[in-house]
């Protein structure tokens, strides 16, 4: 796989998720997608298979009023990629935390994937 169709999955994913279009984010993941979510060292979500990320991501969604990732960095090799990401988001719900409808969350960090088939098969966030 060329690293210029890597870049354009991971942008066609970021796109994606930023417009919370799911069913076009499952049309670029291989069936055996695994999505991680790492915070302060620590894997806190964990799918595997896109029916589990389809069901993570639908729960995710309800979280937000709007979310955009901006990929600040990229770089890509023969077997991963990982971007650097500015997040931004609107929760559109209170959180157990002591957060708000309304508050805006702003984090840095990194996405790692890798690819099989064509498509994407691991995603880790970490921030």
């Amino acid at each position: 796989m060329l690293d210029n169709d890597k870049a354009a999955l991971i942008d066609q994913y970021i796109n994606s998720y930023n417009a919370f279009n799911i069913e076009q984010m499952l049309t670029l993941f291989d069936d055996s997608i695994v999505f991680e979510n790492e915070s302060n060292g620590e894997v806190n979500v964990r799918a595997e298979g896109k029916v589990e990320f389809e069901n993570l991501a639908k729960e995710s969604a309800k979280l937000f009023s709007m979310r955009n990732q901006t990929i600040t960095d990229l770089y890509i090799d023969e077997t991963q990629a990982k971007i650097s990401i500015d997040y931004l988001g609107v929760l559109a719900v209170d959180l157990p935390n002591g957060l708000k409808a309304g508050d805006e969350l702003s984090i840095k960090g990194q996405s790692f994937f890798e690819f099989c088939n064509g498509k994407i098969s691991y995603i880790k966030d970490v921030s």
